[in-house]
């Protein structure tokens, strides 16, 4: 038996054989491991890279969302930087009006995104 046939499990639970695996555990095998086929195939190479010591499904789910999302942490810094870009949010001379207002309306969108909604009559005083 080659040891990729084996799940990951925590210690404490006992690894049973593939040969005495049930129909149930074989379909949930096979379904896991089309899954994750599947994930790494829409993956570009880089994002490949990151996932393909992941032996579950979930193991890759989780990584990638923490790649693309962040941790809780990250999502609530990102979340403060945004305010405070919005609330200091102002026309730069160096700075022309077409790229002021295609700037304002993709900070609202961002804001948005992370749960952030402004009143259009507060986001239009600016």
């Amino acid at each position: 038996m080659e040891s990729k046939d084996v799940d990951i499990a925590p210690e404490h639970y006992v690894r049973k054989e593939r040969s005495n695996w049930s129909d149930p555990e074989e379909a949930a095998k096979l379904k896991d491991t089309k899954f994750r086929n599947i994930l790494h195939n829409s993956l570009d190479n880089v994002m490949s890279n990151r996932v393909i010591a992941c032996k579950t499904v979930k193991e890759i789910w989780d990584a990638l969302e923490t790649q693309c999302q962040g941790t809780m942490t990250i999502k609530k810094n990102g979340r403060v930087v945004l305010v405070q870009e919005y609330e200091q949010f102002d026309a730069k001379a160096d700075r022309t009006i077409t790229d002021i207002y295609d700037r304002f309306p993709t900070l609202l969108n961002d804001l948005s995104l992370v749960g952030k909604e402004y009143e259009r009559e507060d986001s239009n005083t600016f």
